[in-house]
């Protein structure tokens, strides 16, 4: 709908008769454009509903990616378990072969093990 102001702009400047015709004229163009808006609006908002469908992930898709992360996670656990297990031999291994190379060059265990000996 034209407001009064618009209304009387065009009727100074086009004169009365000239003025109704333009309103008229406008008027029923911003009538159709509604309509077709309208008609419009249920294609779009189906179309984008379609977009939106595609992008989104579903529950489904989301519960998939969680168990393949969760069996990743617990293969790594796996594994990162077994170079532990393994460091602790090497650490244990290291500590004895320190004790050994130490009581072995000790003065005192020496003198202790030539006692025995004699």
């Amino acid at each position: 709908m034209i407001s009064y102001e618009v209304y009387k702009m065009l009727e100074e400047e086009l004169g009365k008769e000239k003025a109704e015709r333009v309103v008229k004229v406008l008027e029923e163009s911003l009538r159709v454009i509604e309509d077709k808006a309208r008609e419009q609006k249920p294609i779009l908002k189906a179309e984008l509903k379609e977009e939106l469908t595609k992008e989104l992930v579903t529950k489904e898709e989301l519960q998939i990616v969680k168990l393949e992360l969760e069996r990743k996670m617990d293969m790594l656990e796996a594994r990162l378990e077994a170079r532990i297990q393994r460091l602790e031999l090497y650490l244990k291994v290291l500590i004895a072969l320190v004790l050994l190379g130490l009581t072995v060059l000790n003065p005192s265990f020496t003198e202790l093990v030539k006692s025995i000996l004699k």
